[in-house]
């Protein structure tokens, strides 16, 4: 191959430098670099949220069934599938600004198309919207691989931590703010005002300074296909990589068929009723955001691999607990500190990834990141939704729980990572 793949990169040894000692949010969040880029998630991610919410409500309109429900997370998800790795080559190769500038704007101008079709043709409102999260699968690893050239590495668990909290409360919030919006306001409103805020996210990458380092190579087919295979190679000859990949899949995956459960859970377990599973979501969201807040102030007393390990096991016994107790406040609490232990696990994860992963291949790497964590929504959740209905919710929730504690356990065989 044309490309060198670096053989040897650095793994932390667990100490603590005295300079990391002094990092925190407000340190983070004095860089103006990356306050702009969370600024553009931030919008992005409600953005998306608000498109998605329509979507449901379209889908169900012109189906009435669950099945068609389930094609807005189709047209989310498959381009992920489909795009995500050779995504990645491009934000390797060109300017990753320049990408997140057009991305952002694309999607706003195509959400905008969306709307004179609304009440002529289905089929169009999804084909336009399986465009614009096509259009995310640039944005997305460009925004990931310019963290690490932004802030200094003893911060980089902090803006990790950051990120990882802002996307769950734009997940929880985007979806809350959709509902009252569309009620009062109408579709269209909602999504004129996602496409504003893509917009707002493609100003904000606009007055990024960041640095490029451009790569002269010919451009072709043939080129682009040796770097995704270059790509994916370094991923599987770097075992620290591979494996933190592999956690975030097997985490992601538990996460998303707890999400799809939830439901269920509330009316046949909890007897709360099902359209009050949203009380679940926000425990887990508020977990998430206290892990967040701890790991931006305190992660630099731990290794991270001890980090990761801890959330898997604190996630198994709390999986295990629920599903044996029928106590709302009880499950609360549990589900509160299984938010708590994912975030334990995403951000050390995600440090360890932009620690160990050259600038020059960055992008594919990240690419095929979130190819993985996308499709975890997929399989995973068909599988165990179907093992639900054959077994009932407690025996599933507590095979999840045995496989989450058996993944933390392992961690501590893999030498190379618990040292971390």
């Amino acid at each position: 191959m044309s490309e060198n793949i670096p053989e040897d990169l650095p793994i932390s040894s667990g100490e603590i430098p005295k300079a990391a000692t002094g990092a925190r949010f407000s340190h983070v969040l004095r860089n103006r670099n990356f306050l702009l880029i969370w600024l553009s998630q931030l919008v992005s991610q409600l953005a998306d949220r608000f498109l998605l919410y329509v979507l449901l409500i379209f889908a169900y309109q012109a189906t009435k069934s669950n099945l068609g429900v389930s094609l807005p997370m189709l047209a989310f998800g498959i381009p992920s599938v489909l795009f995500g790795p050779g995504a990645g080559v491009l934000v390797d190769r060109f300017d990753r600004k320049i990408l997140m500038v057009i991305s952002a704007l694309f999607r706003g101008l195509l959400i905008l198309a969306i709307i004179p079709f609304v009440d002529q043709s289905i089929i169009f409102v999804f084909l336009i919207s399986f465009v614009v999260f096509s259009f995310t699968q640039v944005f997305a690893p460009a925004e990931t691989a310019c963290i690490p050239g932004i802030v200094e590495k003893r911060d980089l668990i902090a803006a990790n931590s950051l990120f990882m909290m802002t996307l769950m409360g734009a997940s929880i919030i985007g979806i809350g703010l959709a509902a009252p919006l569309t009620t009062f306001f109408g579709n269209i409103f909602v999504l004129i005002f996602a496409a504003i805020l893509h917009f707002i996210s493609s100003a904000a990458t606009f007055l990024l300074t960041i640095q490029h380092r451009p790569v002269h190579k010919k451009i072709s087919v043939a080129a682009l296909f040796e770097e995704l295979i270059a790509g994916l190679k370094f991923i599987f000859v770097k075992p620290v990589v591979s494996y933190a990949l592999l956690k975030m899949l097997f985490a992601t995956s538990v996460l998303a068929t707890i999400s799809l459960l939830a439901v269920s859970y509330s009316e046949q377990v909890l007897k709360i009723g099902a359209e009050n599973f949203g009380y679940l979501v926000f425990s887990a969201g508020i977990g998430m955001v206290v892990g967040a807040l701890f790991l931006g102030h305190y992660s630099h007393y731990f290794k991270k691999g001890w980090l990761v390990t801890f959330g898997f096991l604190s996630a198994g016994v709390v999986l295990l607990l629920l599903a044996n107790t029928e106590n709302l406040w009880v499950v609360l609490v549990l589900i509160f500190v299984l938010g708590l232990g994912n975030a334990f696990i995403t951000a050390p994860l995600q440090t360890i990834l932009h620690e160990h992963v050259p600038p020059d291949i960055r992008g594919r790497v990240f690419g095929v990141q979130h190819m993985i964590i996308n499709s975890a929504f997929t399989f995973p959740v068909v599988l165990f939704g179907k093992l639900a209905d054959v077994w009932g919710l407690r025996p599933v929730i507590a095979l999840l729980g045995v496989l989450v504690l058996l993944g933390g356990f392992f961690d501590r065989f893999i030498s190379k990572f618990k040292d971390i």
